[in-house]
């Protein structure tokens, strides 16, 4: 039995909700969605999901990766959150907890949304409440992430919930369709990172009243 076993209660709620947003794990239905928005914007998919757009080429690929991805889920592998707006019930993006390193424990964050550019308010509203889920209910240690310079939306995002950037790997990553070596940029949240930004919020919203 796996150490994600031991620490996560038998049933836990697998749906978040925010004042915005649902996010929950893809099921049948899911994959048209799914598939367009990998498609949307590849380069915005470096360097965490890069396989993912080589392995979903048409529909059927799709249904695959979901059904993989729900059985990852089961296992306590991997978790993919599909990210929905409340009141249309629009697909906007993924958030994964993925390389989950038990021995910490700790866990690569991954994610991607449709228009980045207007849609960085939502994607730190959804990735607070997969941080919240990550701490609270997987009793992480470390959440890391790693964005390709090109990728100023996510190294944003990870600055803006709190994470701190531990460097640069040079020359560390290769796109499916270039030959071009670069640079990824490694942030870092631990479990105190993630105790004092909480701490710092209850204590805003205290003298705010």
């Amino acid at each position: 039995m796996s150490y994600l076993y031991n620490t996560l209660p038998e049933e836990f709620d697998e749906q978040l909700e925010t004042e915005h947003l649902v996010l929950r794990p893809y099921a049948e239905g899911d994959e048209q969605e799914f598939m367009q928005l990998i498609h949307e914007d590849t380069s915005a998919l470096s360097p965490a999901f890069t396989g993912r757009v080589a392995r979903v080429r048409v529909l059927e690929d799709a249904r695959i990766q979901l059904a993989q991805m729900r059985t990852d889920w089961d296992n306590r592998k991997q978790f993919d959150f599909g990210v929905w707006l409340r009141e249309s019930n629009t697909y906007i993006g993924d958030i994964t907890l993925k390389n989950i390193d038990r021995s910490i424990p700790k866990a690569e964050a991954a994610l991607y949304f449709s228009s980045w550019s207007e849609m960085l308010n939502l994607a730190e509203e959804a990735f607070k409440a997969v941080l919240h889920f990550a701490f609270e209910d997987m009793k992480l240690n470390k959440v890391y992430l790693r964005c390709t310079h090109y990728n100023n939306a996510c190294a944003q995002l990870a600055e803006s919930c709190g994470f701190v950037k531990e460097g640069v790997l040079r020359s560390d990553f290769k796109g499916a369709d270039s030959e071009e070596l670069l640079d990824l940029s490694y942030y870092g949240m631990t479990r105190d990172d993630y105790e004092k930004t909480n701490q710092l919020k209850e204590r805003d919203s205290q003298a705010a009243v």
